[in-house]
């Protein structure tokens, strides 16, 4: 394990005095203890068993403490390719592999993210592809999808329909043109134990302005997490951030931000080694269409986390498709014959790198 340890100091903005008192995993853990000793006192004298807490509904309530670990899987750079890559060499990703995976991998206490560019495009037929690729993450059970630069080419219409068909994606630098937000700038997933995970998502603002989508306007990815943060570190336990950028804003971030626990990126050059710990934050990151999920492992104590490991795996043809999810990549291929798309060609399919 490494042996840094982060966010043993508060964050900026602080919670109110009793609230901050609870986010320390070891003074939950005592007031559990407290509360199942209670309880059970109390059940005792009454002639009831010690072991459980039995609800309304008849069913035993057994206590649960924050995790002590945490697992985040993350992808990024899907652009679209809901099948394995076609490429020369390699044969890697699809969402079929990639839920095979996941199912097979995830410990007790997991998230599943992914930092942007899902989508190939915003053509036609690139939508269609999306909007299966979508219901594969669905029924993998993602918690957060950050928009991308190729999601932003969509424009306002466009990402008013992913909203509706994905209810968890989310940006916090996204804009329609009156200036409201598409989408929700942050997400908060409980864990066990009542353990809360924020997640916030922001994409880098380089682009030409041929390169944003109509009714769109997007803010530089600082302003936007300046001004989410404190809220969302007053909700949460641990704080994930997922940009669409490249590794020197990554950087750039963990270094203006203390309160950024763990960066995911995507528009990157290839996939992380090591996590990279910068400041306070550890960073991690993923690319290439989809061809590999990464995993960061976390110890979480005394208020704080530490690396245990970060490893990014590639999802060959020993790894077998799962069955639910190539029954969505079934669907797609009807459907893309029935609307004549099968013969468009997405912008990267010449040359695909191999691994």
């Amino acid at each position: 394990m490494a042996e840094s340890l982060h966010r043993t100091t508060p964050h900026p903005n602080p919670l109110p005095e009793e609230r901050g008192f609870a986010r320390s995993p070891v003074v939950r853990s005592m007031l559990h203890t407290i509360l199942i000793t209670m309880v059970a006192s109390v059940i005792q004298a009454c002639g009831g068993p010690e072991e459980a807490v039995t609800s309304e509904s008849g069913s035993d309530v057994v206590a649960v403490g924050p995790p002590d670990k945490l697992s985040i899987f993350y992808t990024a750079d899907t652009r679209g390719h809901i099948d394995p890559c076609d490429c020369s060499a390699g044969m890697a990703g699809g969402v079929a592999r990639r839920m095979t995976y996941v199912a097979d991998q995830a410990p007790d206490h997991f998230l599943l993210v992914d930092a942007g560019d899902v989508t190939a495009g915003a053509r036609e037929w690139e939508m269609l592809e999306l909007e299966y690729i979508l219901k594969g993450y669905a029924a993998m059970g993602y918690h957060a999808v950050n928009i991308g630069h190729r999601e932003i080419q969509a424009g306002a219409d466009g990402l008013a329909k992913l909203r509706a068909q994905f209810p968890n994606f989310i940006s916090a630098n996204v804009r329609d043109a009156s200036g409201e937000l598409i989408f929700e700038p942050y997400r908060i997933v409980t864990l066990g134990g009542g353990y809360r995970v924020a997640i916030l998502g922001v994409a880098d603002n380089s682009l030409e302005s041929d390169e944003i989508g109509a009714g769109l306007q997007l803010d530089a990815p600082n302003q936007a997490v300046a001004k989410y943060l404190p809220e969302a570190t007053q909700q949460s336990d641990l704080v994930v951030l997922l940009a669409f950028a490249n590794e020197e804003k990554l950087q750039a971030l963990a270094e203006e931000f203390i309160g950024l626990d763990v960066i995911v990126g995507g528009n990157v050059a290839q996939p992380s080694g090591d996590a990279v710990e910068r400041n306070r934050s550890v960073i991690v990151y993923n690319t290439d269409k989809g061809k590999s999920v990464g995993r960061l492992d976390l110890a979480l104590v005394d208020g704080g986390h530490a690396v245990i490991a970060n490893e990014v795996t590639m999802l060959l043809e020993d790894i077998a498709d799962d069955p639910n999810a190539a029954a969505i990549v079934e669907a797609f291929k009807i459907e893309q014959v029935d609307r004549n798309f099968q013969d468009y060609k997405k912008d990267d399919e010449e040359g695909l790198t191999a691994l």
